[in-house]
């Protein structure tokens, strides 16, 4: 198991955790901060119900055990809590775990349990269901191919498994260069950030192009970080841009960024790029330009800008950059194809129940739910 894996994993959601929990479990913007909270907890009721339809069994009896893998602040562990007898919120980050437990309302009856291990902490067939969404696509495949295993280990036979996993990402259609055209207007960023900091910059972007951007084409609003002319941290964060968007139109774009941890005058730079296909810039659209201060001291908070563009000096250049290796504490997406899902639990003696197209994912990629069955089988991973 590559270690070097794993930890990543964990230092992205500790830092998530730490700095906007709420948001990066569901990242719309009302989240951000912890706002809207009971909205949040709310979701996790209606999105338990739907799950449990997916199940095929109504017989659970009152003592049974749930896990809840990758349970965030508990949003899920909550609302499983509502129809079984012990509930076990499982996650990587103690910073989660940490607001779940503050949030718990039924201590009697759900606790949280730290694991940054490749293995599960439970003994063999111990529980009777587990349950993950909105997870596995945000661990390396050779990661959650271990715990998939894991977790036919643990769960009794005749026990479930309903998971949500993306499977692929439909190949974009190049756009024409025609169509590749923008005008990115910042309307709130950071000008001062501590080393590796956190904020949110929110931007404009406008089509320019000769046709609609359309819906499915792995469309992002991204960010590098530059000083001295030369690239920092290439490839920071990533925003989709809601589509269709007819030419002309303007669609607001909320991007997390991650400020370098090393201080100095930095220059976030905002560009859009076709995944798989290339950064606009390299297609002679314009790329953003925004000085950010990275200041070393403990009482720096980012301050604001409030309105439009030339209040952060923006200076706007075309550029055709170079990609240096990718940097920063920013979830990142992936998938395992359904057949290799499905021939994996299918060859260790489980029954696929069901693989339900899915729209967890976001509309780039191939989605599916999966509900499972363990069967009696023999393997043990230790």
């Amino acid at each position: 198991m590559n270690n070097t894996e794993l930890e990543g994993v964990r230092d992205v959601w500790e830092h998530l955790g730490a700095t906007d929990p709420y948001w990066a479990v569901l990242t719309e913007d009302e989240f951000h901060g912890g706002e809207a909270r009971a909205r949040f907890f709310d979701s996790g009721r209606a999105e338990v119900a739907g799950l449990l339809k997916v199940l095929d069994r109504d017989d659970w009896p009152e003592d049974t055990v749930a896990v809840d893998f990758g349970c965030g602040v508990g949003r899920i562990s909550f609302a499983l809590a509502e129809h079984f007898g012990t509930v076990v919120g499982v996650d990587v980050a103690a910073s989660m775990l940490a607001e779940a437990r503050a949030n718990n309302p039924f201590p009697e009856r759900v606790r949280f349990v730290h694991n940054d291990a490749s293995t599960l902490p439970f003994e063999d067939d111990s529980v009777d269901l587990v349950v993950t969404v909105i997870t596995l696509q945000h661990i390396p495949p050779s990661l959650t191919l271990r715990y998939l295993l894991e977790m036919i280990r643990v769960v009794k036979p005749g026990g479930r498994l309903l998971f949500q996993l993306p499977s692929h990402m439909p190949k974009p259609q190049p756009l024409p260069v025609t169509a590749c055209r923008a005008n990115l207007t910042p309307v709130n960023a950071p000008r001062v950030l501590a080393p590796g900091e956190s904020a949110y910059v929110e931007v404009d972007v406008r089509n320019d192009g000769d046709r609609a951007w359309p819906t499915g084409q792995l469309l992002n609003l991204g960010n590098h970080w530059f000083s001295g002319g030369e690239p920092r941290q290439w490839d920071d964060g990533r925003m989709a841009v809601p589509g269709p968007l007819a030419p002309g139109r303007t669609a607001r774009v909320g991007l997390r960024v991650n400020a370098p941890t090393e201080p100095g005058e930095h220059e976030l730079v905002l560009d859009l790029v076709q995944e798989s296909v290339a950064w606009w810039a390299e297609l002679g659209n314009p790329v953003v330009r925004l000085p950010v201060s990275v200041i070393a001291t403990s009482g720096a908070a980012p301050a604001p800008v409030a309105d439009a563009a030339p209040e952060v000096e923006v200076e706007v250049e075309v550029e055709v950059v170079e990609e240096p290796p990718a940097g920063g504490k920013s979830m990142q997406m992936h998938g395992i194809h359904k057949d290799l899902v499905v021939g994996l639990f299918e060859q260790l003696g489980c029954r696929v129940l069901a693989a339900v197209p899915d729209d967890r994912a976001g509309s780039d990629w191939v989605s599916y739910l999966y509900a499972v069955e363990i069967g009696e089988y023999e393997l043990r991973l230790r």
